[in-house]
């Protein structure tokens, strides 16, 4: 049986939980009260080992937590990345978008060189467990709009905001024509 450690944290947009394996950080969630997020978790992760673990991941989460706060725009995180071959490719291409930085999800399709459709990148990004770290926040809709998020539009925009205001990146969406 796998063992999911876990600990919880304020943050200026919410709780955040931060979840380990014993191969590195395999789940980020944003919320209000811990007993839903620790409910999730265990939905994600039902045949596993759950307990608190605030000692072993309390630095993992201080990172997180200055990531939010835009005083550390990169992260050195071991992770537990649990996905098909493409969701791992399109995760890390969102990696790659710099800090307060956006790319449409048709931008992020070419770049991975193939007839991608951005719907699939969509539904990558929706399936990501490490958002946050992978920063699906920062793919946004070909017109330029906020589409779906995990915790919704509202922290979208308030992440993308934050980033630009600390990175001092244009406010404009996209970074090319589409």
């Amino acid at each position: 049986m796998t063992a999911v450690r876990f600990t919880t944290s304020d943050t200026w947009i919410g709780r955040l939980l931060l979840a380990a394996s014993p191969g590195g950080v395999c789940w980020v969630s944003l919320g209000e009260e811990d007993e839903v997020l620790e409910g999730e978790l265990l939905a994600a992760f039902p045949n596993a080992e759950h307990a608190t673990d605030d000692s072993r991941l309390e630095g993992w989460a201080h990172q997180v937590i200055e990531h939010l706060d835009g005083t550390r725009q990169e992260l050195d995180l071991p992770l537990d990345v649990r996905g098909s071959l493409f969701q791992r490719r399109v995760w890390w291409a969102l990696r790659a978008i710099p800090y307060g930085r956006t790319r449409s999800y048709g931008e992020i399709a070419r770049s991975l060189g193939g007839e991608t459709a951005p719907r699939a990148v969509a539904r990558a990004c929706a399936s990501n467990t490490l958002a946050l770290i992978i920063p699906c926040h920062r793919a946004i809709g070909q017109d330029g709009d906020l589409t779906g998020y995990r915790w919704g539009l509202g922290r979208k925009q308030l992440l993308l905001d934050r980033e630009r205001q600390v990175s001092g990146a244009p406010v404009q969406l996209t970074m090319g024509l589409g």
